[in-house]
């Protein structure tokens, strides 16, 4: 399935979830699905990701794998790996501790923790437990770039083949309570910080993101933009 934009990846998706309710006639399976697709927001699933990093993000690798947890949870989607009860617990014991505001990178995750259970766009680790208790989202951003080489008179493009970790996403009442910024991830956050401040007009779950960011500045004022721009 392509897409161009997180949002029409949403679309794309939630007609083709409704299309096979529709035939196996899953009404009642389908609401659920669509009661966590609403927790988004009224802006769909892309809305909360846009909000923490900007129109430029596509999201649709984010948008994906909330998509790939739904479609999996109603048995349209089949895994070659599913976390065992110790397994799982060794993943999320501490999750919060271990990488908010920190700086992690994949290589460190997959040591500890394994291949996962669903890899979306080469860099959203998807792991998924065997009793359907949600999944975990560890979202890895590659900073791919071109460099100069010394002495070789020229550039070249090197990828980012262990990149690090920007969120983390765990099992939670709503996005923003399971949602976990790592260092790099509240440092390429949104670039302005102006509707974090002044949240007018944002839909609920953007107000929500907005609050904790300011409580996430309130605990560690380095990381706010408006210290560090007066600074």
């Amino acid at each position: 399935m392509y897409a161009s934009s997180g949002h029409q990846f949403d679309a794309m998706a939630r007609t083709l979830l409704g299309d096979l309710c529709f035939l196996d006639d899953r009404d009642q399976d389908l609401k659920a699905v669509e009661t966590v697709l609403h927790s988004f927001g009224k802006l769909g699933v892309a809305g909360p990701f846009i909000a923490l990093f900007g129109e430029e993000c596509t999201c649709v690798a984010e948008v994906a794998s909330v998509f790939a947890e739904q479609f999996h949870r109603l048995g349209y989607l089949s895994l070659s790996r599913l976390l065992a009860g110790d397994e799982w617990d060794q993943l999320t014991a501490g999750l919060r501790e271990r990488v908010d505001g920190k700086d992690v990178r994949r290589g460190e995750v997959e040591a500890s923790f394994g291949q996962p259970s669903l890899l979306v766009d080469r860099r959203i680790l998807c792991y998924a437990p065997v009793a359907s208790s949600g999944w975990v989202f560890i979202d890895c951003f590659p900073e791919d770039q071109t460099v100069y080489v010394p002495g070789a008179g020229r550039h070249e493009w090197r990828r980012d083949d262990d990149p690090l970790v920007r969120t983390v996403r765990h099992p939670a009442a709503d996005f923003e309570s399971g949602l976990i910024l790592t260092a790099y991830g509240r440092a390429v956050r949104v670039t302005t910080d102006s509707w974090i401040h002044h949240p007018e007009g944002l839909s609920d779950v953007q107000k929500a993101i907005a609050a904790q960011l300011r409580a996430v500045e309130s605990r560690d004022p380095s990381q706010s933009l408006r210290r560090r721009r007066s600074g």
